[in-house]
């Protein structure tokens, strides 16, 4: 029950934060190089959107097993944080740096929120 939980968790954070937020960094990207702001289609749009609840459902099955096998708080944090960003930074270790930073900060916040419900919730 407690695998569902966070992978639910997960998902809804990852779609809100990294799917919603993903598209709005995607068009800060595109107004600093100069592109149209008003391009959004609506196929590209779910594709970003799943995607950012995808990778939260990961995220969440990655914080359920750090939850579930490291029982210091601290050591527990570090863990997630240090994979999850790790699988971030793969994904677009290949764009512009100042890309990579918006997109490793927005990941960071999808992961201190999700480490904070971990830390707030018993479950």
């Amino acid at each position: 029950m407690e695998l569902k939980r966070w992978l639910v968790r997960g998902a809804l954070v990852g779609l809100i934060v990294l799917g919603i937020g993903g598209r709005l960094v995607m068009r800060l990207v595109a107004y600093l190089e100069h592109r149209s702001l008003f391009v959004f289609t609506p196929k590209g749009t779910l594709n970003v959107v799943l995607a950012g609840t995808a990778a939260g459902l990961f995220a969440g099955l990655i914080y359920y097993l750090t939850r579930r096998f490291l029982r210091q708080p601290w050591l527990r944090t570090l863990v997630f944080v240090a994979i999850c960003e790790l699988v971030v930074w793969r994904g677009v270790h290949g764009t512009l740096p100042r890309v990579q930073v918006w997109f490793m900060a927005l990941a960071l916040v999808y992961l201190l929120i999700i480490d904070t419900m971990g830390r707030r919730v018993q479950t």
